[in-house]
């Protein structure tokens, strides 16, 4: 199932077209044989059922022009700049890139504010240290913030059930670098962390990542090319608007495999998943190298 396939169908004609076959407003108007308004409304209404509703007084339809590529260079730059001015208008526009891009689709990215400056020599692995800096932390205290084992539900609101991780654990250095895919801003990172016992545990951390809509949750897979995926839970805590995901495992049951695991397969994902069943990753929303890929 993708993000398309729990739109109404009118809502999804209207974006597969405009995102797969690049048509516009105009085109559909003349294949579909409705109005272009209509066009609009329907493409608006997919893009808020993808991103959610919007705060008041945020142009969703205008937005939502302008991600689909449907607006002239000068109006997309006007709608540009205005969404950089609105903290409500970026914040829903950066969700809305974020899951029409889960599709494939090359979309703008959300603006910063104009005031806004990057510091000099920022970049996203700049990002990533201030990421590696939350997940040291992570490492050492909230490790309590478990997996679902896999006969359980996902858990919405309930809060995790705190198991202490034993004093002095430390960071055994293999750190996993998270990056979103599709030049999403979502970054992160993956730290092991043994504990007195011997046993290694993960951290992960990260940020831009799109909050929970509706019954969407989290899960970590490791994946590889010769194997089947292997699903190692989901993240019990779910992402506000703050856009900070932190999760940790492995499982009740799995610490002696999970050493292996984490040697013998190619990648580790984090994908946005709407059953507690899944067998196979959903979208792809982070994704980092393990050390044999």
């Amino acid at each position: 199932m993708t993000p398309l396939d729990t739109l109404a169908p009118d809502q999804r004609a209207v974006l597969e077209l405009v995102l797969r076959q690049g048509r516009s407003y105009g085109e559909l108007s003349e294949l579909l044989a409705i109005p272009e308004r209509e066009v609009r409304a329907r493409a608006d209404a997919g893009v808020r059922a993808l991103a959610g509703e919007p705060a008041a007084g945020v142009d969703s339809g205008r937005i939502a022009d302008w991600l689909l590529g449907q607006q002239p260079d000068g109006d997309a730059e006007r709608t540009r700049a205005a969404v950089a001015r609105s903290d409500d208008a970026r914040t829903w526009a950066a969700i809305a890139a974020d899951r029409l891009g889960e599709l494939g689709a090359a979309v703008p990215s959300a603006p910063a504010r104009p005031d806004e400056r990057p510091p000099p020599g920022s970049s996203r692995l700049g990002g990533a240290i201030m990421i590696a800096v939350v997940a040291l932390v992570v490492g050492a205290g909230l490790l309590w913030i478990f997996v679902l084992r896999d006969d359980e539900e996902p858990a919405a609101t309930a809060p995790p059930a705190a198991t202490e991780t034993p004093a002095g654990a430390g960071a055994t250095g293999n750190d996993i670098v998270l990056e979103g895919p599709g030049g999403s801003q979502a970054q992160g990172l993956m730290r092991l962390v043994t504990r007195d016992d011997g046993k290694v545990q993960f951290a992960i951390a990260a940020q831009n990542v799109p909050p929970n809509r509706g019954r969407d949750v989290y899960a970590v897979w490791f994946t590889r090319e010769d194997g089947r995926p292997r699903r190692l839970g989901f993240a019990q805590t779910p992402v506000g608007q703050d856009g900070i995901l932190t999760t940790g495992g492995p499982q009740q049951g799995d610490e002696d495999e999970f050493p292996r695991w984490f040697a013998t397969y190619d990648k580790v994902l984090i994908t946005r998943e709407t059953s507690a069943g899944a067998r196979q990753p959903g979208p792809v929303v982070l994704e980092g190298t393990l050390p044999s890929g």
